[in-house]
């Protein structure tokens, strides 16, 4: 499996804390103390724990110690994680979190596979605004970083303007309207400024884009406690994808737009350009990824589809994301099976959306 969205893998080892490892991301004490008081009481965390205490052949509850002992040689510890769920490369947004600096060097260190890195948007944007830049400078800051990351060996752009002023991007926003826009919303704060401004950078970051054959992967559906959820809707993208820039590039809607699986899957067949890449809700809600990849297949030819984990920062979550993802398309085989789907077929569609179309938009 080459896993099509990740983030850096941690750079050492040590007690591992599964109840920090959340959606609720609010700073301070007292959501550090949610989380630790909630965190049991997550699905997602249970079967971590469980499958976590059998790799490393302990009880459950000495599960804290028996990794930290375990990672004391940290690159063998995550190369054998990684191998033991068949990830044998890995496309990695190394623009989040306290990861990003230092992180791809980190992770590539460790985890002993190809890593594809991919430059995300809204950083170098939200810099900008804040420091008062104008939209003729924003675009500026933007180009030269995707020259730089170019140079560097990236192989793509990702935008998570679903944090930021949400997906309803309207194609017509010019540079005037840009302009308009960073002076017009001042008194709020700079993750919500600037709408005219950052749709009309994403067409032309798209336009870049297609100029250098690179996907660029789009925020959609669910995500962690900044997100507003309603403005996450991938069908709100509908404009843009008719625009030129929207029609020229590779568009890679990422998460598999969870809750909205099969407008995403709509979105993958009636769109050339555009894939369903199905991560995170393999991660955070596991029960049913199954049904969530089957109504994607049913729907999104083969040749469309990715499969990643999103796993951050603890090699752990890369592991149980990747497994759960493999044992639900085992649920999917057996389902295709019984409707009267051939075993070849199947063989190849698991070989496209688990390796072969990330290998292919992302030159592994």
């Amino acid at each position: 499996m080459i896993d099509s969205h990740c983030h850096p893998i941690a750079p050492a080892g040590g007690p591992l804390d599964v109840a920090a490892i959340s959606l609720d991301v609010e700073p301070g004490m007292a959501a550090a103390e949610r989380r630790r008081a909630l965190g049991g009481g997550r699905l997602w965390h249970e079967l971590l724990l469980v499958r976590l205490a059998d790799h490393l052949g302990c009880a459950v509850e000495e599960v804290a110690d028996a990794r930290a002992e375990a990672s004391r040689d940290w690159p063998a510890y995550v190369g054998g994680l990684l191998r033991a769920a068949g990830l044998e490369g890995l496309v990695v947004d190394p623009g989040w979190g306290p990861l990003a600096s230092g992180g791809l060097a980190a992770t590539a260190a460790a985890a002993g596979c190809p890593v594809r890195p991919i430059l995300r948007l809204e950083p170098l944007i939200d810099e900008a605004i804040a420091e008062g830049a104008t939209a003729q400078e924003c675009c500026a800051t933007l180009d030269a970083a995707v020259r730089e990351a170019v140079a560097a060996g990236y192989r793509g752009l990702k935008t998570v303007l679903a944090y930021r002023t949400g997906l309803a991007v309207d194609p017509q926003a010019d540079l005037a309207r840009a302009e308009a826009s960073l002076r017009q919303d001042q008194d709020l704060p700079v993750r919500r400024r600037g709408t005219a401004c950052r749709d009309w950078l994403l067409r032309e970051a798209l336009g870049w884009a297609a100029e250098l054959d690179w996907p660029v992967q789009v925020h959609t559906g669910f995500g962690d406690s900044e997100i507003r959820l309603a403005e996450a809707d991938p069908l709100l993208l509908g404009e843009l994808l008719r625009s030129p820039e929207g029609g020229a590039a590779t568009v890679v809607l990422i998460h598999g737009a969870y809750p909205w699986h099969e407008a995403v899957a709509h979105l993958a067949l009636t769109h050339p350009n555009v894939y369903a890449e199905c991560s995170l809700f393999n991660l955070f809600a596991p029960a049913l990824v199954a049904d969530r990849l089957l109504r994607i297949l049913e729907l999104a030819p083969a040749a469309k589809v990715l499969v990643g984990t999103d796993g951050h920062g603890e090699p752990e979550t890369h592991w149980f994301a990747a497994r759960v993802a493999q044992e639900a398309f085992s649920a999917v085989r057996e389902r295709c099976l019984q409707l009267g789907a051939r075993r070849s077929w199947l063989d190849e569609v698991e070989t496209a959306i688990f390796s072969a179309n990330t290998a292919r938009l992302y030159d592994f």
